[in-house]
């Protein structure tokens, strides 16, 4: 059965979520614009470094067995959670 309270309950727990997520990504663009205001260099640095470490890490990974693997898995285990689950033809009734 349908439980109201559950659904009102998890509604307010993503309504959190998204207000949590938008505040950080608010405070960080200040953040960011702030330093790159004070100093424009740093952020090229930084996105340089950040760069440096994504090519690093893809460079190191890219042509591995377990990754492609791990990929795989993924996408099968997604592909499998979306397809509607078979529906039962019992049906419980509590109280």
């Amino acid at each position: 059965m349908h439980d109201p309270r559950r659904s009102v309950a998890s509604t307010i727990g993503l309504l959190m979520l998204a207000v949590c997520t938008a505040w950080l990504v608010i405070e960080n663009t200040i953040l960011a614009l702030a330093m790159v205001w004070r100093e424009p260099g740093v952020f090229g640095r930084i996105a340089l470094t950040v760069l440096k470490a994504a090519a690093l890490l893809t460079a190191r990974f890219w042509m591995s067995p377990a990754t492609v693997a791990l990929a795989a898995a993924a996408l099968l285990i997604l592909v499998a959670r979306t397809r509607p689950a078979a529906t039962s033809r019992a049906e419980i009734r509590h109280g």
